[in-house]
């Protein structure tokens, strides 16, 4: 390892340190402290219904775990870069549906009000410049990437079991809180197919640009 990839894997260490202390903090912040944190936020163990606090709750675990990893002097596994991969793609999806869609639908101000702030946008972008740029490189062939969109698709599934178990309801109290049924069921359909097919191209992306992939 050379002098420039000894320095930006102790700063990797540190940024993923980081990572995890604050999305488990952020998270803390939302479900104990009763502030403001912008709309699509609850407090107590609601919280956890959110794709952003789950995907940012999970990037943080896997940061953790990869930091100490690497404190330890342990080689990073495949099975833990591929988790890294999957847990920052997850987070990135969160980036780009509050960018794209929630900001716009329901106000950037409140997307990034208090722990959001920290959820939908310092988090993964942290997240990202670390895959890019900071974090040892370990490759990972491409049919692994599949596992990257398991998160979303559980996540999906349980989103869809609580609406059929307990019901739509209305809001304030719908268990549909992301509104995808505002459309109707075939829009709603579409919308997870595609948070689903986003998600795979996401950690595509980040692995090909990262240069997680096998040498030709």
């Amino acid at each position: 390892m050379n002098r420039k990839s000894a320095s930006n894997n102790r700063i990797s260490i540190i940024v993923n340190l980081l990572i995890g202390f604050f999305s488990f903090a952020a998270w803390l912040f939302m479900a104990v402290l009763k502030f403001k944190n912008g709309h699509l936020a609850a407090n107590g163990f609601a919280s956890l219904r959110y794709y952003t606090v789950l995907s940012n709750l999970m990037n943080g675990f896997v940061s953790l775990v990869y930091s100490i990893t690497q404190i330890r002097g342990k080689a990073v596994s495949l099975r833990l870069q591929t988790a890294k991969l999957a847990s920052a793609a997850a987070v990135t999806l969160t980036f780009l549906t509050v960018m794209c869609m929630l900001g716009p639908l329901y106000g950037y101000h409140s997307m990034f009000l208090g722990a959001n702030l920290w959820m939908h946008l310092i988090l993964p972008v942290l997240t990202v410049i670390d895959v890019l740029f900071l974090a040892k490189k370990v490759t990972v062939p491409g049919k692994r990437l599949i596992a990257a969109a398991l998160p979303t698709l559980l996540y999906e599934i349980g989103y869809v079991l609580n609406m059929l178990i307990n019901g739509v309801g209305r809001y304030p109290k719908s268990n549909d809180f992301y509104g995808f049924l505002n459309w109707g069921y075939g829009a709603a359909a579409l919308i997870a197919a595609v948070m689903l097919l986003l998600t795979y191209v996401i950690c595509r992306i980040l692995w090909r640009l990262g240069g997680y992939r096998p040498s030709l």
